[in-house]
């Protein structure tokens, strides 16, 4: 039987996940702290998930399917709905990705030492084809997150600088403030939203230690492989933020963040394009580092 009265409920959205679920589970169910539930979301997907997730006969997982894929943030919001009502603590995972033992312990003693803390967050490592890379720099440098509207412009301006993949809510905020994972960005930059959200609301904590390994290999295929559609809903995201949040957000502010989304598109055009673009970045916003990143990858390329 699972625990009736978890302190935390682990929430994980699966869809065609087959690839990479055993060793994310694997990863959760040998946490330290084990006074957990494990609430797993199949979301229409017709690979061999369920089995997998099934095939581990823990007492602390629940499996709930959907027959249709009905997209990430509505699978979350199930997923968050259905937790236990005596746990105080929301966990995110995801299906790509390989916690630390001592993830949930370190989060559940953060949370229960500092009750104005209603979110935490830490350092992942980005494993790639070529690289392993932890972030963000502002936990990997000993630094602490802002907080309050100045959280909420720095990650506005600088995309999500927060983990999203080893996140915990303190469910009491999460209510209190009817925050919700919303389908506006078809499975693209939920968490992004959530989290400018949360930071108006209420206090967000990064723990300086890696908790996560996440997997974006080539051979993960994901939807975050699909970075166009990506790039397109971060354009959109930072002009419906503007819109809605007019105090809040300038219109240097919006010049700002787009010019770092320019910057991150960049890496993924053509070598013609990246010229191109380049050079039309720097005379929209005289900002040299687009002419500098010519250079950058020029370099790169007569090496090859």
């Amino acid at each position: 039987m699972p625990n009736k009265q978890p302190l935390v409920t682990v929430i994980l959205p699966v869809y065609n996940g087959e690839k990479t679920l055993k060793a994310t589970l694997e990863s959760l169910l040998q946490q330290t702290f084990a006074d957990f539930e494990l609430l797993i979301g199949i979301d229409g997907t017709k690979d061999g998930s369920k089995d997998i997730a099934a095939a581990f006969k823990d007492e602390r997982i629940q499996i709930f399917e959907n027959a249709e894929n009905i997209g990430l943030g509505p699978n979350v919001n199930k997923l968050i709905s259905l937790a236990s009502s005596s746990s105080k603590y929301i966990a995110m995972a995801e299906q790509d990705d390989v916690y630390v033992p001592d993830r949930l312990q370190w989060q559940v003693e953060v949370m229960e030492q500092q009750p104005e803390v209603g979110f935490v967050s830490g350092i992942a490592e980005f494993v790639s084809d070529t690289s392993n890379i932890l972030f963000p720099g502002l936990l990997v440098q000993g630094k602490q997150f802002p907080q309050g509207e100045e959280l909420f412009r720095f990650l506005y301006i600088n995309q999500l600088k927060v983990v999203n993949t080893c996140m915990m809510l303190r469910k009491r905020v999460h209510q209190n403030h009817q925050l919700t994972f919303i389908d506006k960005y078809p499975n693209m930059n939920v968490d992004w939203d959530y989290v400018l959200r949360f930071s108006l609301v209420s206090k967000v904590y990064g723990i300086p230690k890696k908790l996560v390994s996440m997997n974006r290999r080539s051979v993960n295929q994901s939807v975050t492989t699909d970075k166009w559609k990506q790039f397109e809903t971060s354009r959109q995201l930072l002009l419906d933020f503007k819109e809605e949040f007019p105090s809040l957000i300038s219109r240097k502010d919006y010049r700002d963040a787009l010019k770092m989304e320019r910057k991150i598109e960049l890496g993924y055009r053509s070598k013609v394009e990246i010229i191109v673009y380049s050079i039309y970045y720097f005379i929209v916003y005289f900002d040299t580092y687009f002419l500098k990143y010519i250079k950058i990858r020029v370099f790169k390329y007569l090496r090859k």
